[in-house]
């Protein structure tokens, strides 16, 4: 039977400097191209021409000849480690979902990476905030004036595109997914236009919204909007507790964020359609305090919910040193919930996996953090001192 990836069929995912993909999942290298190789980019072209355009649909002619194309990395390897991979779910969920030939139905969008954070796992690309850092760490052959330069579409792609919005009112009708994403949507127009242009469509009982946040800002009208869908995601971005959070996403303010969680759970209770849960990005940085992060929403009522992030080496628990992964799953395995020890079983696998080029990248981490704390007169042993002796002991 040949490969099939039902979100590639049926989506479309948007990036925050204006190109296009298929899906979220899928490498850098799966941006949709024209003709003579250079990218599309909706600061100039037309969605629908991407949508129609042979780069895209070459992918879905590679899965339907069997050939695993080296673009959907990011599915094949967790399926080869025996983990069930974003290809597998979303086959699983739009199993019965009809494809058009015309549009997408599936709306992955990240319109801009204006943002009120700098975590540490992300970069310039996806949050305007770290523009100062990465001009430091990587760019300081140039002014900052012109470094920002290489942001132009990031900050216009989306801002007061009329033919974009047009294409997305047109599609309207047959969307039955919006993922929301930023930078930081709550600080995005395009964000509020899409979910307003979606509250009032004749099908919106069909369909479902999903936001993701970082919890800094608090909207009294944001959940009765999502209310409206036949389902809604509210995803909000937390990635430890206290000032270990605070430390891993810069910029946030853990007491701000618990106070807007806590008002979301309320405006929640009375939609059963509004799933309200926390999204854990798990990184080297909060691996080791996991378990606890877990259990403080377990506590709160809130589900929380782990990502593993493999972008870059030091952003990927599997290149950690097999001691440190060692010592992280015998500090997990001391809980008494049998609920996190079946999750434990599942994040051991992919935990435990070395990537090809394993042996030369043990330390990314630890010295891109270095760096980091450099930048940002910052210290990882005094906001996190137990997990950093590991380090020490390697």
């Amino acid at each position: 039977m040949p490969i099939e990836c039902k979100l590639v069929k049926l989506g479309l995912n948007l990036d925050m400097s204006g190109m296009v993909q298929p899906c979220n999942v899928a490498t850098n290298e799966s941006i949709c191209k024209k003709e003579n190789g250079s990218n599309y980019n909706l600061l100039n072209d037309d969605i629908q021409e991407i949508w129609n355009s042979k780069s895209r649909k070459k992918i879905i002619e590679d899965h339907k000849n069997d050939i695993r194309t080296p673009l959907c990395k990011n599915c094949w390897e967790p399926e080869e480690a025996g983990i069930k991979s974003p290809r597998q779910i979303y086959n699983e969920k739009l199993a019965d979902l009809e494809v058009l030939e015309n549009q997408p139905r599936i709306m992955i969008v990240k319109p801009g990476n204006l943002c009120n954070n700098a975590c540490r796992s992300c970069n310039a690309h996806t949050s305007s905030m770290w523009y100062k850092d990465d001009h430091k760490l990587n760019h300081q052959d140039k002014d900052f004036k012109t470094y920002l330069k290489f942001f132009h579409p990031h900050k216009f792609a989306y801002k007061d595109n009329k033919l974009l919005e047009q294409r997305l009112a047109e599609w309207e009708d047959g969307i039955v997914l919006w993922d929301m994403y930023g930078g930081e949507p709550m600080i995005i127009p395009l964000n509020f236009k899409i979910l307003d242009q979606a509250v009032v469509n004749k099908n919106a009982k069909t369909k479902d919204f999903n936001i993701h946040s970082n919890g800094m800002i608090y909207k009294d009208d944001l959940i009765k909007k999502l209310s409206k869908f036949k389902h809604s995601n509210f995803a909000i971005s937390i990635d430890a507790t206290g000032k270990k959070n605070d430390y891993i996403r810069y910029g946030s303010k853990w007491n701000n964020i618990i106070s807007n969680l806590k008002k979301y759970i309320e405006d929640a209770k009375q939609y059963p359609n509004v799933c309200l849960e926390v999204r854990i990005t798990l990184t080297p940085l909060n691996l080791y305090h996991y378990d606890e992060t877990v259990a403080f929403f377990k506590s709160i009522n809130v589900r929380a919910v782990g990502l593993w992030c493999d972008d870059e080496p030091w952003n990927d628990v599997r290149y950690l040193p097999t001691n440190i992964k060692q010592k992280v799953i015998t500090k997990w395995r001391k809980t008494q919930d049998k609920d996190w020890l079946k999750e434990v079983n599942k994040y051991e696998k992919w935990l435990m996996t070395e990537p090809n080029d394993y042996n030369g990248l043990q330390n990314s981490f630890i010295e891109f953090n270095k760096k980091l704390d450099s930048v940002r007169n910052e210290k990882f042993n005094e906001v996190f001192p137990e997990y950093s002796k590991l380090f020490e002991e390697v």
